[in-house]
């Protein structure tokens, strides 16, 4: 179906595990020119954050436009139904555009669900993923990976076809690792999976031209997740003491006494993944640690990490370009974002979730849309990843399904006003009775632990490292009991999914 290219094709572009202060227009110690050259002609959000600090429910909400306690797949070892919801690819496609999932998938586990493409071994299926070319979760083509860098997953699905198809020696590059290794990757750059994304994703692109079709796709980068491994140049592009110094804050650990159990529990094992029962509820889904490192190993690791954001900018560049050398820029709605953080090893920790630290929740917004808004701009305007689905809806002239719990950022995006209060991040790992919310209003933040004596509350322009919790001081007990009211005025008004309706009502429609 041809349709008027006077919609906006959209672009959304999501790095993996991206900080949000790894832009050079904010951070001139990292080199990211092609994201700098496209805030130049859009708006940069400072105050991003993910629903959710983990991978893949981070990327189902993408798909739903919901939050994870409402889709479901609340952590790494669940999973989102391809018919959980009317997805954002089917509403776009439903509309006439053509939909492209492009990348890192991740909506189902790698291990464990004999049910799931993204399991061992179909992911390995080379005959298959060469021969299709989608439906996936509502979007009509699709070219998907998964893993990261050497991990044995990471060559697997469509990525892992082509690089069987190009000959790659697949035991030479891929599955002898370990997940806190970093330094050189001597994967050829040419086979590297960031440059394949964007391969992909430019193809799409000219797809979508030859039909004369505007184009919905959303392209899902890898790096720079950990392992922080990383060809050359890249790998030893930044000298490890001239970046920012990475680790413990002044005050911590001190300031740790003061904060919930499993913030000690957490740094006091190096190497755990998961924290010792001094909450027996608590387990750490492999996700957030402490790594008994020294100030120059966490240094020489960053330094790849930063290598590895460089080589992604490099290949946002290229679409970038391909976009503006087919005409196409000024009528393409891009969002480039990440669908968490890493904490690097600031605060004693390294990877995310389980804590309330911007470094893991926080993460890089740019939109870009020069037909309909002004560039070079900044906003402090809070938005979470869940307002992108009806955002998206709302610019292509789209009804918002029910279903959608956040809300359209067009004002802020092009108006500059502000289009929340507040800003909610969830987070529960495998056991389902500790939880965390995070709640922040753009000047105060609270941690909220259902059914815990404990919490923590920061003022969060003052104090953005977290230093002094003030959930018990009396002098801001009313700062904490907006917070939890605000918080319960969201969980109580969000949408959910539509809500049943008897035989009575269904007969009395027209």
């Amino acid at each position: 179906m041809s349709v008027s290219l006077t919609r906006p094709n959209i672009l959304f572009i999501m790095a993996d595990q991206m900080r949000f202060d790894c832009l050079g227009l904010e951070n001139p110690h990292i080199k990211t020119p092609n994201l700098d050259r496209l805030a130049q002609r859009g708006l940069l959000m400072r105050h991003a954050y993910a629903p959710t600090p983990v991978c893949l429910p981070c990327r189902a909400s993408m798909i739903t436009g919901q939050y994870p306690s409402t889709h479901g797949a609340m952590h790494n070892m669940s999973a989102l139904p391809e018919d959980h919801e009317i997805s954002l690819g089917e509403v776009f496609s439903r509309a006439g555009y053509r939909t492209h999932f492009v990348g890192k998938s991740h909506l189902a586990p790698c291990h464990g669900d004999p049910l799931s493409k993204e399991t061992y071994p179909f992911i390995h299926n080379r005959q298959w993923w060469s021969a299709f070319k989608g439906p996936w979760y509502g979007y009509e083509h699709a070219d998907l990976a998964i893993g990261h860098t050497v991990e044995d997953h990471a060559h697997g699905m469509h990525y892992g076809a082509w690089l069987a198809e190009q000959g790659v020696d697949i035991e030479r590059y891929f599955g002898n690792h370990e997940y806190t290794d970093y330094g050189v990757w001597d994967l050829p750059l040419e086979y590297h999976n960031s440059v394949w994304t964007a391969d992909r994703a430019i193809a799409g692109i000219d797809a979508a031209v030859a039909e004369g079709q505007s184009f919905l796709s959303w392209v899902n980068f890898q790096d720079p997740h950990n392992p922080c491994l990383v060809p050359e140049p890249y790998a030893s592009m930044y000298d490890p003491q001239a970046i920012p110094r990475f680790g413990y804050k002044p005050g911590e650990p001190d300031c740790f006494a003061d904060k919930p159990p499993h913030y000690r529990d957490i740094t006091d094992q190096p190497g755990a993944y998961a924290a010792k029962p001094s909450d027996p509820d608590l387990q750490a889904a492999g996700n957030v640690c402490h790594l008994d490192w020294d100030q120059d190993k966490i240094q020489a690791n960053a330094a790849c990490y930063y290598g590895m954001v460089t080589l992604l900018d490099e290949q946002v560049g290229r679409i970038l370009d391909h976009l503006e050398a087919q005409g196409l820029a000024d009528d393409t709605l891009i969002v480039f974002t990440a669908d968490h953080g890493d904490l690097l090893g600031d605060h004693g920790l390294w990877f995310k979730s389980l804590v309330a630290y911007d470094e893991s929740i926080r993460v890089p917004m740019i939109v870009s849309w020069p037909r309909r808004m002004a560039g070079n701009r900044r906003s402090d305007a809070l938005i979470n990843l869940v307002d992108l689905f009806p955002s998206f809806c709302h610019a292509a002239g789209i009804p918002i399904p029910h279903q959608c719990e956040g809300v359209s950022q067009l004002p802020t995006w092009i108006d500059d006003q502000p289009s929340r209060d507040i800003c909610v991040v969830e987070e529960r790992p495998h056991t389902g009775k500790w939880l965390m919310r995070v709640v922040m209003d753009g000047t105060w933040k609270m941690a909220y632990y259902p059914h815990r004596d404990y919490g923590e509350l920061y003022h969060h322009r003052d104090d953005p490292d977290h230093i002094h919790n003030l959930w018990h001081d009396p002098d801001y007990r009313e700062v904490r009991e907006r917070l939890q009211r605000a918080l319960l005025d969201h969980e109580l008004f969000k949408r959910g999914p539509n809500p049943n309706v008897t035989g009575f009502h269904r007969l009395g429609r027209s």
